[in-house]
């Protein structure tokens, strides 16, 4: 099977503001190779910058406007910093739905049955995003606290938007 096509381009790193929500940085992706990535079946890409590495997702803006999401810890990662002009490189994932666990949240799941049941029976995304929230901290401790703080949510069905089982469903 012939490798991926590669897309190189430059872009500016930039910062959103979210309707009321949270500010975020972001690197714009040229429309043609969005769509010639989306067309394809490609949602998540390998971005590389600086020779270093990161998975990410395109996203689409109501006015049609393609970008992938670049936190600070991701920014560092990489080696960047918002304002910065990039040569990004994007390339299909060949594997879109591996999750990287942090080890301080996989062992609380190896103890904790239940959250691990639950855990592994979300979306790839909701997987990728609890799992996120846990790794962006930079202390053990906090990535520990954080672990636990997320397998009690799990266990309880207190994650933001949770519907507990055996409750009625809102009209």
């Amino acid at each position: 099977m012939p490798p991926a096509p590669s897309y190189d381009f430059p872009a500016p790193i930039l910062k959103r503001q979210a309707d009321g929500h949270m500010a975020y940085h972001y690197l714009p992706v040229p429309p043609d190779i969005a769509e010639q990535l989306m067309k394809s079946g490609t949602k998540r890409v390998i971005l590389t910058l600086n020779s270093k590495e990161e998975n990410r997702a395109i996203h689409v803006t109501r006015d049609g406007e393609y970008f992938l999401v670049l936190g600070m810890t991701v920014l560092r990662n990489l080696g960047t910093k918002p304002g910065d002009v990039v040569i990004a490189e994007l390339h299909s994932d060949p594997n879109p739905n591996t999750i990287e666990l942090p080890p301080e949240f996989k062992e609380v799941l190896d103890q904790d049955p239940e959250a691990a049941e639950r855990f592994y029976g979300f979306t790839p995304g909701k997987q990728r995003s609890v799992s996120m929230y846990i790794t962006q901290a930079k202390r053990t401790e906090t990535r520990v606290k954080r672990s636990l703080e997320m397998a009690h949510k799990l266990r309880t069905y207190t994650l933001h938007g949770d519907t507990p089982p055996n409750s009625p469903s809102t009209p």
